[in-house]
């Protein structure tokens, strides 16, 4: 659906075709029309669009995203950055109590595409007394699923513009689901001549406390 755009004419349209009686009821309506226009015209359209705030413009969106606890997203992309946040809150209302690990990923394709990974993670049965402190990302004999899950970004990525959407992300995910964030480090190019098995990653712990 494309959006709605008013004008002064559509908020005004009573007072401009409704008789004057007389040149003092042209002028108390003349005033009062170039006064709507010069100072509450934005006000109005914003008002007019809280129904279906992500058709609203940059003010609606952001404000009705913060309401809900999302992120704002903040980037020098000539408007690219709200239209993200229109689509990703259309959709925050869209799926309701369907919300959950799928919305989290639909997030982060959003706003990271082709840049992110969703890991649940698994630890040792043996070393169970020790959790969290020997997760790990594939499943294998001897493991048991955690209620943690690793939301990987490639390196690549703003890590300032990362470290202000972070604490979002990890209230996206549903309640008993503990959520880290790590920055992927390639290994293509570390310049060793012996045999390395493992995985490279940086644990980003954005938490205010």
């Amino acid at each position: 659906m494309d959006n709605v755009i008013l004008t002064a004419s559509d908020f005004l349209s009573p007072i401009l075709h409704s008789s004057a009686a007389n040149e003092l009821e042209r002028a108390m309506a003349g005033v009062f029309v170039a006064t709507i226009q010069d100072q509450m015209i934005d006000q109005l359209n914003d008002i007019y669009s809280y129904g279906v705030p992500w058709q609203g413009g940059r003010t609606v969106v952001e404000r009705f995203t913060k309401l809900n606890g999302l992120a704002v997203l903040r980037r020098d992309d000539d408007g690219l950055s709200d239209k993200l946040m229109s689509i990703i809150y259309a959709n925050w209302e869209a799926m309701a109590s369907e919300r959950g690990l799928g919305f989290l990923q639909f997030v982060l394709d959003m706003l990271y595409p082709n840049q992110n990974e969703i890991k649940q993670l698994w630890h040792s049965k043996a070393l169970a007394s020790s959790y969290p402190n020997h997760v790990r990302e594939k499943s294998a004999a001897g493991l048991f699923l955690t209620s943690r899950v690793r939301i990987k970004i490639d390196a690549s990525v703003n890590i300032a513009e990362l470290s202000e959407l972070a604490p979002t992300m990890t209230r996206l995910v549903p309640w008993h689901v503990v959520p880290e964030i790590a920055v992927s480090l390639s290994t293509d190019d570390t310049g060793l001549t012996v045999a390395a098995a493992g995985t490279l990653y940086q644990i980003g712990n954005f938490s205010p406390y």
